[in-house]
């Protein structure tokens, strides 16, 4: 209903009450009928005057969220298949550790087989590798790999934490006096050139080779070719 609406209706109430009360006050005379009537008029004036409580809103139920659709179950070949590729990712990020100089200087904690998350880690990585198959082996045997797989980014995760973590702080002094002072010449190696260049780079290979010899990091066979290749172009620049 709009508001003229409700005034008229209003003012129709206080209409039809102020004609009841001048029936009823006949008897009561002229006076009594004006004291009647003035009162039904002002109750009547406050009735129109006083605004109307608003109705509260009717609030709607907001629409319901989607239920979220249910993840697709793998079959174990996709399983097997995912396994690989974190298989691979392991490898990439340990390789880098084998590869890049800096990285084997910088974090011989890798390769401390007295450490517990570098134990686990070895340990694992030596059984995801047996169980690895070219060819799908099968629903068991795929079910073994993806949980090697799985137990291997666990302690290749930990064993990385534990080695970034510890640096060079477990080797002895001389020791890590040796890897620091082999980063300082490939630092300087990068700035150089030519034959310059090839004679930092020459210091460093012969430093890794006797941290090798002594057990700070493993064979750097894949390091020694990165650097070899390094100082080979530096000379025939």
């Amino acid at each position: 209903m709009t508001s003229t609406a409700r005034s008229g209706a209003k003012w129709g109430v206080v209409a039809v009450a102020a004609l009841a009360a001048l029936l009823l006050a006949r008897p009561l005379g002229g006076i009594g009928m004006l004291v009647v009537l003035a009162a039904v008029l002002g109750i009547g004036l406050l009735a129109v005057n006083t605004p109307e409580l608003s109705r509260p809103a009717t609030v709607k139920n907001p629409d319901p969220l989607p239920a979220a659709k249910p993840r697709p179950v793998l079959s174990v070949r996709d399983r097997w298949q995912r396994g690989i590729e974190h298989h691979n990712q392991v490898l990439g990020a340990y390789g880098s550790f084998e590869l890049d100089p800096k990285m084997l200087l910088q974090y011989p904690a890798l390769w401390d087989l007295s450490a517990p998350q570098v134990i686990a880690f070895h340990d694992s990585l030596e059984t995801a590798g047996e169980l690895r198959s070219d060819e799908f082996p099968g629903e068991a045997m795929a079910e073994k790999y993806v949980a090697a797989v799985n137990e291997l980014r666990s302690t290749w995760a930990a064993a990385d934490r534990f080695a970034r973590s510890t640096g060079t702080g477990a080797l002895s002094a001389d020791d890590a006096r040796d890897c620091r002072r082999a980063l300082k010449l490939l630092n300087h190696a990068e700035s150089a050139e030519n034959a310059e260049r090839a004679t930092y780079l020459q210091q460093v290979l012969g430093t890794v080779d006797r941290l090798a010899e002594r057990g700070v990091v493993p064979r750097p066979d894949r390091a020694r070719a990165s650097l070899q290749t390094k100082i080979r172009r530096a000379i025939e620049a």
